[in-house]
């Protein structure tokens, strides 16, 4: 997280600073108070475990993803996207030094300024996601039929 922090503030961009738990000790309290009253009027890139839940939102919200997976199933969700084309970009399991993540924030914001593909696969992305979540959209309908399978032991659709 230290490593991460710091390239952040190094990146010289507004940043929010959001994580789940707040340790006391974690890092340097010079990154935590640079951190306090950041505020951007929008968010441009998500830097994500591959958990299903944040990257749904991310694609939903039309954010650049940076994976960074760290469990099995963290795996399979970013390779899922990589589907659609040059839309995530993978930073190493496990460790991250904050001049990797620098580069990686300096690569991808050029990328999206100047890619306009990018851009269109974003909104293709997020568009299939907002019908996918409708009422009678693909997500609703297969988790539907997961359902009846498990509770009713057949499948209706």
């Amino acid at each position: 997280m230290e490593e991460i922090g710091h390239a952040l503030l190094k990146c010289g961009r507004p940043f929010l600073w959001v994580f789940m738990e707040v340790q006391d000790a974690w890092g340097d309290s010079e990154l935590v108070l640079a951190t306090r009253g950041s505020e951007t009027p929008f968010c441009w890139l998500f830097l994500t475990h591959c958990g299903w839940s944040s990257t749904l939102e991310s694609i939903e919200s039309k954010i650049l993803i940076v994976v960074c997976p760290l469990w099995n199933d963290q795996v399979v969700t970013q390779n899922s996207f990589k589907i659609f084309g040059r839309m995530v970009l993978e930073l190493m399991r496990f460790f991250v030094e904050r001049d990797k993540f620098n580069r990686c924030i300096t690569i991808v914001m050029r990328y999206y300024e100047e890619e306009k593909e990018l851009r269109r696969s974003f909104n293709k992305l997020s568009d299939l996601d907002k019908e996918a979540m409708k009422e009678n959209g693909t997500s609703s309908v297969n988790l539907k039929a997961f359902a009846n399978e498990i509770l009713l032991g057949h499948n209706e659709y």
